[in-house]
């Protein structure tokens, strides 16, 4: 998890990826002056060195005097040249614009003289700002093909019912330095905005992808050609977990990578440390996987190795189950009727990665982390039979404030979905990894949650099941450490 520093309520913003051999380049803004383009650099895409700031706004009356928003980095005949949302003072910010700016290094960076070099054309787009109190004009991110740079925009059409106008706009170079503004790529006449829009391609197949405002969901689209048309695909469409927003994509390292920044789903961090609890946070990368149909799923980053401090070792049971005491196997546990037990190792674990495959023969049971064996308090992965849904639950104590009495703090805080409703006995392969606030977990190799929360820092791992049995078969875990980023 990677954020600013910085005093009060600064907070990160949209970003922007760029691979440049083994380094990973992450540009960001920075909430909510929108001021300054951030810059950082990883090798291993978990934790992050600041570099000097990239750009920042215009001197009075230039194009970008009052605010800049996202922006997108690529490389073109061996100079690195950044596309960036520019707003100005003169129309109250109310108009977005397309800025320019190059670099020899990625580091030192020059805006264009001749900016703006790209803006919404009234022939297809919405260009008043008394409509909406905006132009919508913002987030570009280009893509070669066949020697053409094809921008996608975040842009609104000028037709059409006013809440559904969000579409994907597009202008084209061949040198970056003269622009042509083009008719939608796409307009579904579904949507409000579509934001930090992208095309990029998977072994030979072409995705669309934007974050839709009113939703706060990052959704995607499949298609035979750049071009288009644009199909949702049978999977619904979603791409990332709950909270996951605004997010680019990247071939890095033999991996197609999605980042993006994320908002905990509670509304506001719960952890001791968070120096905005409303903030925006970047998180772990996801790896993004095509399945046999052309659809996308999101699967675990594999660079969690790089943060091992040891090796990986068996996961052993204790030999009486937790709430009630029962003798057990390892790690089986079965429940009367009516009944809810939970069978946990013997130490504390904060940070780790656990693999391990889950039976579940009951109408209902999961997973747990972080347990408190006294209060049979923690964080509880709950699965259904009959059903795709995947909660994760955080369950601990509290203290009412009126009365002083003991009472609980039960919140879901992400869920998910199973490709197909659970069939009892089924085996679900599974991966956990946690690590500070971030938690992810992963079902037959697709990630399902992907949330912040670290209200509990440490406990016991273990199963928990109601009315039936529950078994977990070879765990093994791995001690992790935390990115430390500088």
């Amino acid at each position: 998890m990677y954020t600013p520093r910085g005093f009060g309520l600064s907070e990160v913003g949209d970003i922007e990826i760029f691979p440049h051999g083994d380094e990973l380049h992450l540009f960001h803004l920075t909430l909510p002056n929108h001021d300054v383009v951030q810059h950082a650099v990883s090798t291993d895409g978990l934790t992050w060195k600041q570099l000097p700031d990239a750009l920042r706004t215009g001197d009075s009356g230039d194009c970008d005097d009052d605010m800049i928003w996202t922006m997108s980095v690529s490389e073109h005949d061996g100079q690195f040249h950044m596309l960036y949302t520019a707003l100005a003072r003169v129309e109250n910010g109310m108009v977005q614009r397309t800025g320019h700016a190059t670099s020899p290094d990625l580091i030192a960076w020059t805006k264009d003289t001749k900016n703006p070099v790209a803006q919404p054309d009234p022939r297809w787009y919405e260009t008043d700002p008394a409509i909406t109190n905006m132009v919508s004009w913002r987030d570009p991110k280009p893509i070669l093909i066949d020697g053409v740079w094809r921008a996608a925009v975040n842009a609104r059409e000028n037709r059409g019912p006013m809440l559904r106008r969000g579409c994907v706009g597009l202008f084209t170079s061949t040198d970056f330095e003269t622009w042509e503004v083009q008719p939608p790529l796409f307009a579904p006449g579904r949507f409000w905005d579509l934001e930090c829009p992208q095309v990029f391609t998977i072994a030979g197949h072409w995705y669309l992808s934007a974050g839709i405002m009113e939703e706060r969901s990052q959704r995607y689209w499949m298609a035979e050609a750049p071009a288009g048309a644009w199909r949702q695909p049978r999977d619904g469409g979603i791409l990332a977990p709950k909270g996951h927003y605004a997010g680019r994509i990247a071939r890095w390292k033999d991996q197609d990578i999605y980042m993006c920044w994320h908002t905990p789903s509670t509304g506001e961090a719960d952890w001791n440390n968070a120096g905005n609890p409303h903030g925006k946070y970047v998180v772990a990368p996801l790896a993004l996987k095509q399945r046999t149909d052309g659809t996308l799923a999101c699967t675990s980053f594999d660079g969690w190795s790089a943060l091992a401090t040891g090796d990986p070792e068996p996961l052993t049971s204790s030999a009486r189950s937790l709430f009630r005491d029962a003798a057990v196997a390892n790690w089986r546990l079965e429940t009367a009727v009516g009944e809810l037990d939970f069978l946990a190792n013997s130490d504390d674990y904060e940070d780790f990665r656990l693999i391990a495959t889950l039976t579940l023969d009951a109408p209902v049971g999961g997973i747990g982390f972080r347990i408190e064996g006294e209060t049979g308090g923690g964080y509880f992965l709950e699965i259904e039979e009959g059903s795709d849904r995947v909660s994760l639950q955080k369950w601990l104590g509290a203290t009412e404030p009126w009365t002083n009495r003991p009472t609980h703090a039960w919140r879901e805080i992400q869920s998910g979905r199973l490709r197909r409703p659970f069939a009892p006995g089924t085996l679900l392969p599974v991966q956990m990894i946690v690590n500070g606030p971030y938690i992810e977990v992963s079902f037959d190799g697709e990630v399902l949650i992907a949330e912040l929360s670290a209200e509990r820092t440490v406990g016991q791992i273990g199963i928990w099941v109601e009315s039936g049995t529950v078994s977990l078969i070879e765990p093994v875990v791995t001690p992790l450490s935390r990115p430390r980023h500088s």
